[in-house]
């Protein structure tokens, strides 16, 4: 067997937006159904990168128990500093150490209510943290009380995005996660079934443009060949399984290449009963006698001629020299004799 392609091409501008009004989840129709499909690959995508990597800004930290608050955002390390900078409270981006420190000319202490902006700031949450005295190793801090990071600081956002459609479902991912309790069953799991993950390697509002080429390959075999695909159910979700937020951007497209199984063409039907009989009935009534095999061109003997033979032999043979004819003799008469008495 064969197999031959087709490109599908999906744009989330063509969907129904009253009934999906954000573009991370949608339902598209195909214009004709595509049938015995037996891989799919992801040729390209555009998806904006409008993650944020802070998503909560309420209430995220407390500093001398007066609670801060923050705008969500997608937050760099110089744009966390000017946000958290205040009258009293200076903080600052170390780039050679790639650490903050908060300084101030009198003492403070830190509370941390949010992980998101924990790993940003390389401080741990939900312990009361009490500043110091710069030391002889922070001169340009000399007479303030400072609070460094104690960790590197993390601005990454979401890497990895996923493309999950529903009709296209595959069980040939495998994702990684640790184990919990004593059950051996694995936790985290949620990106095992999605269709294609797509690395967000651009910066924060900015376009994704996925290419097979460029990035890597993502190529799914299905076990069974779809019999019949007629709709996809698009969503972009995260790696926990959660719709990514696209904050208004609803504009993505994906480009599918769709490899068809070609069945082999089954022979024709045989003709009905009827036809069959009707046909035999026509041959016999046409039926040709074949004609003789040409006889042999040897000359045959007639029969006069063979009985003329015979009886000119019996008359040379009868006329010949010396052979006399016997006379005829009369016939003898025969008396019976009588016993004397």
């Amino acid at each position: 067997m064969t197999a031959t392609t087709r490109l599908l091409f999906a744009d989330s501008k063509n969907r129904d937006v009253k009934l999906y009004p954000s573009g991370n989840s949608y339902v598209l129709h195909l214009t004709s159904p595509i049938k015995d499909i037996e891989r799919v690959d992801l040729v390209s995508a555009r998806v904006c990168n409008s993650m944020y990597n802070l998503n909560n800004g309420s209430n995220v930290l407390a500093v001398n128990s007066s609670n801060v608050s923050l705008n969500p955002g997608f937050y760099s390390v110089y744009g966390l500093a000017a946000a958290l900078t205040t009258a009293t409270l200076t903080l600052d981006y170390l780039p050679d150490e790639g650490k903050f420190i908060f300084s101030s000319a009198s003492s403070f202490t830190i509370f941390i209510h949010s992980q998101e902006l924990a790993t940003m700031l390389g401080l741990s949450r939900g312990t009361l943290l009490t500043s110091a005295l710069a030391g002889p190793t922070d001169p340009s801090y000399a007479g303030k009380y400072i609070l460094r990071s104690s960790t590197l600081v993390d601005m990454s956002l979401n890497e990895y995005v996923f493309l999950d459609i529903d009709e296209l479902r595959t069980p040939s991912h495998v994702d990684t996660g640790s184990l919990q309790g004593n059950t051996g069953t694995v936790s985290g799991s949620n990106a095992n079934r999605n269709f294609a993950p797509v690395i967000m390697d651009v910066g924060s509002a900015c376009i994704k443009n996925f290419h097979e080429n460029k990035d890597y390959r993502v190529s799914v075999q299905y076990p069974e060949p779809i019999a019949s695909l007629q709709r996809l159910t698009v969503r972009w979700v995260d790696k926990s399984g959660n719709p990514l937020d696209f904050r208004g951007w609803d504009t993505n497209a994906f480009v599918l290449r769709i490899h068809i199984r070609d069945q082999e063409r089954p022979p024709p039907p045989p003709p009905p009963l009827q036809d069959v009989e009707i046909r035999r009935i026509v041959e016999a009534m046409t039926f040709q006698i074949p004609k003789p095999e040409k006889e042999s061109t040897r000359p045959k003997i007639q029969w006069w001629l063979v009985v003329l033979a015979i009886l000119g032999f019996i008359f040379v043979w009868k006329t010949r020299p010396g052979t006399a004819v016997p006379p005829l003799q009369a016939p003898v008469k025969v008396v019976p004799i009588r016993a004397a008495v």
